[in-house]
C-alpha cells in the first residue's frame, strides 16, 4: 500500500483549495449582489412625490435628468464605504412622472412610470385619495399602503381584463381610512405590476358616475437580458 508523505499531501490540499476559492469567486463574480435593496415611492398629503431606497454600503448613487425629463438613478460599486439610506423628491410634470434605477453592475434596470396630476392644478381628483405608498420588499413583493379622506368608500379588486390592481374610490360612509395591500408580479404575463386608483365621480348635473384613473403606477424591473 503506498504511503503519502506529507508534501504531496499539502500539494493536494492546496489543489483542492485553490479549486474551491476559484470556484468561489466564480460564482461570486457571476451572481453580483443586488446595489439596490429596496425602495418606496410615496405621494404625501400635498401631491409631492419622493422616494426612499436603500443599497449597500459600497454603492456610489447618481441621480440625472435625461432629454425626456425623466430621472434616473444610477448605482455603482465603490471600494469606499458609502451611506446606505437615500432619498430624492421629485415633482409630477404635464402630468407624468418616470423614474429608473440602474445597477451598472447587473446592467439591471428598474423603472417606475406615473400619471398624476400636480396638486396645484388638481380639481377634485384628490378628493378621495389623501396620500399612498408602494415598497418593494427583497422578495419580489409589493406593498401598497394608502390613506383616503372622511366619507370615503374603498374597494381593492384585481382586473383581469387589463392586469391591473385597481383601489375603486367614491363618496360614502366609512370609519376606516388607513388601508394596506399586497401586490404580486404576475410571471405568467409581463412581469410588470400595474396599479390604477379609480376615482368614481358623480355629476348632479348630468346624473352621470364618470371614473377618472389617477394616480397610475406601473413597475417593471429589466435584468440585463431583457433590457
Amino acid at each position: 500500500m503506498k504511503k503519502f508523505t506529507p508534501y504531496f499531501l499539502a500539494l493536494g490540499l492546496s489543489v483542492i483549495f485553490a479549486s474551491c476559492s476559484s470556484n468561489e469567486a466564480e460564482v461570486i463574480e457571476n451572481n453580483p449582489e443586488n446595489l439596490l435593496q429596496s425602495y418606496t415611492l410615496k405621494r404625501d398629503v400635498t401631491g409631492a412625490y419622493s422616494i426612499d431606497f436603500n443599497t449597500t454600503n459600497n454603492t456610489d448613487v447618481t441621480t440625472v435628468t435625461n432629454v425626456d425629463n425623466s430621472k434616473e438613478i444610477i448605482l455603482a460599486e465603490t471600494p469606499q464605504k458609502t451611506a446606505t439610506k437615500h432619498s430624492n423628491d421629485f415633482s409630477i410634470e404635464n402630468d407624468h412622472l418616470k423614474i429608473g434605477f440602474f445597477e451598472a453592475n447587473k446592467g439591471k434596470r428598474t423603472n417606475i412610470y406615473v400619471e398624476d396630476e400636480n396638486i396645484t392644478f388638481a380639481k377634485g381628483i384628490t378628493e378621495f385619495l389623501n396620500s399612498y405608498s408602494i415598497t418593494a420588499n427583497g422578495d419580489g413583493t409589493y406593498q401598497l399602503d394608502f390613506t383616503v379622506n372622511d366619507n370615503v368608500t374603498t374597494d381593492f379588486v384585481y382586473n383581469e381584463d387589463i392586469n391591473t390592481y385597481e383601489v375603486h374610490l367614491s363618496n360614502g360612509e366609512s370609519i376606516i381610512k388607513e388601508f394596506s395591500r399586497q401586490l404580486n408580479v404576475n410571471t405568467n404575463l409581463d412581469d410588470l405590476i400595474r396599479l390604477n386608483f379609480v376615482n368614481h365621480k358623480y355629476s348632479a348635473k348630468s346624473a352621470e358616475e364618470s371614473l377618472i384613473n389617477k394616480p397610475k403606477v406601473i413597475i417593471e424591473v429589466m435584468d440585463s437580458n431583457n433590457i
